[in-house]
């Protein structure tokens, strides 16, 4: 019997993406230095990180003294136990748990686009938001798109950025 050189990609596990571009998204640039660069935490005000000493980045209510974010950054979310081998696809990062656990936060290349990258588990399972700049979120969306294929990751049919 010859052996198949054909390739097949079959799900391995339930992934998760979605566009959450709309949630609102704050930068300030004092009032929370409880959470130092490389770290995110829930706070009153929503979720909060930083990825550069003196700034961060406030999901939710907008702060005092802010900079409206929200129609310059996108942001994805990818959830799933093969997400941060999805990441690593097209981006560097060490994902692993030992270096970028739950809480983690890094501004990175991502398919060579800077990209803010924030580790915000759901439910005990991995999940990433992705905040490219919003001039480059639909190509980073397809970048997602493709490179999740091989793990069943697949665009709802008339999905638009």
């Amino acid at each position: 019997m010859p052996i198949s050189t054909r390739k097949v990609f079959v799900p391995v596990a339930e992934l998760s993406f979605t566009d959450e571009s709309q949630t609102p998204k704050w930068r300030v640039f004092s009032g929370y230095e409880a959470v130092g660069p490389g770290t995110s935490r829930e706070t009153t005000d929503g979720m909060v990180w930083s990825v550069s000493p003196c700034e961060w980045t406030v999901l939710g209510d907008r702060p005092d003294d802010s900079v409206d974010l929200t129609h310059v950054r996108s942001m994805f979310r990818l959830t799933g136990a093969e997400a941060p081998g999805l990441i690593n696809r097209v981006c560097a990062l060490d994902l692993g748990d030992g270096m970028f656990p739950d809480g983690a936060a890094a501004r990175t290349l991502l398919a060579g686009i800077a990209t803010e990258i924030v580790r915000d588990d759901e439910q005990g399972s991995p999940s990433y938001l992705l905040l490219p700049s919003s001039s480059f979120g639909t190509y980073v969306r397809n970048v997602i798109i493709d490179a999740g294929a091989e793990f069943g990751l697949v665009s709802p049919p008339n999905e638009t950025l």
